[in-house]
């Protein structure tokens, strides 16, 4: 097993513990880390509890049309309007926050990211009732 799957193998666990049966997780490498899940200790786990793994939808083009059938989200059944690239939206929006703060103390630079994505929380909130 490559050391840098530990992380990734931890993550799945944790979500086959704690959140259940019949779950999808979206990663950047999902089509190629389900050879490792299949091959891990974790593997018979994950196919009883029918975890699916797939790739984020901008991702999923930078594959082979074989590839985008079997990992893209719009061809999964039950992922929703999700496009699996959550993380990315968020980051992307960061960035902001270093072009006002570059010039700013370290407490300054710490204060307007923590109220960033505590605005960011608060909107997704808000959109969400």
């Amino acid at each position: 097993m490559c050391l840098s799957a530990k992380y990734p193998l931890v993550i799945v666990s944790k979500l086959l513990d704690d959140v259940g049966e019949r779950i999808g997780c979206a990663y950047d490498i999902g089509c190629a880390f389900n050879k490792t899940l299949s091959n891990s200790s974790l593997g018979p786990k994950a196919l009883e509890k029918e975890f699916r793994l797939m790739v984020g939808a901008f991702h999923g083009y930078a594959h082979n049309r074989k590839c985008q059938l079997e990992w893209h989200p719009l061809y999964i059944t039950g992922t929703g309007l999700t496009e699996g690239e959550g993380c990315e939206h968020i980051f992307s929006s960061s960035n902001d926050v270093a072009w006002n703060t570059r010039h700013g103390s370290r407490f300054h630079r710490k204060q307007a990211i923590e109220e960033h994505f505590t605005f960011w929380d608060i909107e997704k909130y808000t959109l969400l009732s």
